[in-house]
C-alpha cells in the first residue's frame, strides 16, 4: 500500500482486454503460478517506482484475464485497488454494464459505483 491516499487512477479496461489476449508470461510470473512465495520479494523490488496507475495495470495483467467474466475481472480490479490504497477509480469500458451487473458488482466489493457516461464509470472505496 505504498500509494496510500492516492485520490484517483484511470484504468482503461478496453486496453487492457487488448493486452491480455497478447500477453506473453515471463520467466517470474510462470515460476510464481507453481511456487507464489518465489516471486514475493522480487515484485517488491521491481514494483517500486511505479505510478499508481501502472502498478495497477501490472497486478491486473496477472490477476485477471479476458477469458474471466467482466464480473469476475472487476471485482478483482476492485480488490486489487484496494489494496493498493487507491480511493477512487475511474473505469474506461468497451460497453455498457447492465445496472444489475454494477450492483452485484457493488455489493460483493462493497464499493460505490457511479455512471459518469455510458462507458466511463466511476468507483469509489
Amino acid at each position: 500500500m505504498e500509494h496510500q491516499g492516492k485520490a484517483c487512477v484511470i484504468f482503461d479496461y478496453t486496453s487492457f482486454l487488448g493486452a491480455s489476449c497478447n500477453k506473453k508470461w515471463t520467466f517470474l510470473e510462470a515460476m510464481s503460478s507453481f511456487a507464489p512465495i518465489f516471486s514475493v520479494a522480487w515484485k517488491d523490488t521491481v514494483n517500486r517506482g511505479l505510478s499508481p496507475e501502472d502498478e495497477l495495470w501490472d497486478l491486473a495483467m496477472k490477476s485477471m484475464s479476458a477469458g474471466r467474466s467482466d464480473e469476475s475481472n472487476l471485482r478483482t480490479l476492485v480488490k486489487l485497488a484496494k489494496d493498493q490504497g487507491i480511493a477512487e477509480l475511474k473505469l474506461v469500458m468497451p460497453y455498457e454494464l447492465d445496472n444489475q451487473q454494477l450492483e452485484r458488482i457493488q455489493t460483493k466489493s462493497k464499493v460505490v459505483i457511479k455512471r459518469l457516461q455510458q462507458d466511463e464509470l466511476s468507483i469509489t472505496f
